[in-house]
């Protein structure tokens, strides 16, 4: 089996050591030769058909040497990328049996380049059709995961998945675009190289003739918004989600990152784009943890990705209630954008989508995954042109009145035009119809005294503040707002982006 998965996988193209056209043909269709005197190079899985080159940033392709007939360290490989009416080449002396190359950013384009490495003028690895555009690694648990054929592709599947909240109707039709590709790890954390899954049959797929089933419905959601507005850029998806991981798997000593990420290590991508928090909701000590897991997780795939500043976009839990600190959680993940043990806190945006299930809370798997791309599109978008990334208002402090009220502020930026307003949680609802105005007033505010007791708040709006007041707690010292799971509120708080509020928990100053 390991023989038949590098053969298959890892693209071991060997080559004469010296000068052989038929040793070269072969290399060039996918065949191999055996005996002596022969050149292999063998590169990480994901070197392989169809696969996206991110543009704007340094072409980075290492592999592995080896020559049957002795040492090959100082010998000469040249990499090149030709189509378009160019030809781009890099020169590297292999050294301990590994190489680097790294060709010159490139533009985005639609049209294949073909990728070859060659030794002595010889081909010892080929790809026919390779793109540059954007890459966006698609990390996480089920809900990035989430696919039509691991998740519904069956009846069983379907009914485990649907539990008869929607139907299969209510799902978002699976994209058909020829621009978007992608490749999907395989739930295997054994093998030292990138895990390809084996529904990829060798290569990257394009979301193309059904084979969208097989990438996460967020991922090619967010990625059809991207080509919506820049229909000539290829957009490549690397699938790592798991579904029912919790995130000490995907950090630094995990063994998923240990495969998924750390192999990656040397590509360049345009972002990563993560939605995971449920496993850890379970339990009190794993909700506390989280943001100190999450910050230095999100240090460390920068690292992985050579970009301090990697565009890191992420997405708030949906309302559930079954695991027990889900809002713990949330609450992390709100805290993670200011934590200071992050390298950087540029580029970093979270998407709340405490409205955005279309009335489908009561599984773990929600409708509303193309809400939540289009504010994940819009963020991306925003750090692209180097301005603020759309976000709802983000309480910043609390601080009492002097008259038995507490006025909350807001993270500059967040708060104007506050609203409340009603949210659409009907299988109808879209980004452009995820809630309208309402004269109620913001539900889900509660407030505490000493005691440690809740009680349910008044809250007016005015400006960019939020004034809260309970008859029955005259003095307050906590605040807290849709904390619950799965909270049920008939009008949220907005911002004139027309974007929710964070749910939160805060201390409230003197």
């Amino acid at each position: 089996m390991l023989a038949m998965i590098i053969a298959l996988c890892l693209a071991v193209l060997p080559a004469a050591c010296g000068a052989n056209p038929e040793n070269a043909r072969m290399a060039r269709t996918g065949g191999s030769t055996a005996g002596a005197g022969t050149v292999s190079v063998r590169m990480q899985p994901y070197y392989a058909e169809n696969m996206v080159l991110q543009r704007g940033s340094p072409i980075t392709l290492t592999g592995l040497v080896a020559c049957q007939d002795g040492d090959v360290d100082g010998s000469l490989l040249t990499a090149t990328l030709s189509g378009n009416g160019a030809r781009h080449t890099a020169d590297v002396k292999v050294g301990n049996g590994r190489f680097t190359a790294t060709i010159e950013p490139l533009l985005a384009s639609a049209r294949p380049y073909e990728l070859t490495i060659a030794y002595d003028g010889q081909s010892v690895f080929h790809l026919d059709a390779v793109y540059v555009g954007d890459v966006f690694v698609a990390a996480g648990q089920s809900n990035m995961e989430l696919n039509h054929q691991q998740y519904y592709g069956t009846a069983a599947k379907a009914q485990q998945n649907l539990e008869s909240a929607f139907t299969l109707d209510d799902l978002p039709p699976l994209v058909d675009d020829a621009g978007i590709h992608f490749i999907r790890a395989a739930h295997d954390v054994t093998s030292a190289d990138f895990p390809v899954d084996p529904v990829m049959r060798g290569a990257w797929m394009t979301c193309t003739d059904g084979d969208a089933q097989y990438l996460g419905y967020l991922p090619q959601l967010f990625a059809q918004r991207l080509r919506a507005t820049e229909p000539n850029v290829p957009i490549g998806i690397i699938q790592t989600a798991w579904g029912g991981t919790p995130i000490s798997r995907h950090g630094r000593n995990g063994d998923i990152y240990r495969n998924h990420i750390a192999t990656l290590n040397g590509m360049r991508v345009a972002g990563v784009l993560w939605y995971q928090g449920c496993d850890d909701a379970w339990q009190m000590q794993n909700a506390l943890d989280y943001e100190s897991r999450f910050s230095t997780l999100i240090n460390d795939y920068r690292t992985v990705f050579g970009d301090p500043d990697l565009p890191f976009l992420y997405v708030q839990l949906a309302r559930w209630g079954k695991a027990q600190y889900t809002q713990y959680v949330r609450q992390a993940q709100l805290d993670t954008l200011t934590d200071t043990n992050l390298d950087s806190t540029r580029h970093l945006a979270m998407t709340v989508t405490i409205d955005t299930d279309k009335g489908t809370s009561s599984v773990i798997h929600p409708l509303g995954k193309d809400i939540i791309a289009a504010r994940m599109a819009d963020q991306w978008y925003a750090m692209r042109a180097g301005v603020a990334a759309p976000t709802g208002p983000l309480v910043q402090g609390a601080r009492c009145t002097g008259d038995g009220e507490v006025a909350l502020t807001f993270r500059e930026g967040t708060a104007q035009g506050l609203r409340a307003m009603k949210p659409n949680y009907s299988l109808s609802a879209s980004a452009a119809t995820v809630a309208t105005p309402t004269d109620a007033t913001v539900e889900g505010f509660e407030v505490a005294d000493a005691s440690g007791t809740f009680h349910q708040a008044t809250a007016r709006i005015a400006g960019d503040t939020v004034t809260l007041r309970c008859d029955g707690v005259p003095r307050i010292t906590q605040v807290r707002y849709l904390w619950a799971g799965e909270p049920h509120s008939d009008s949220l708080l907005y911002n004139a982006r027309m974007l929710p509020a964070s749910p939160f928990v805060l201390a409230v100053s003197a």
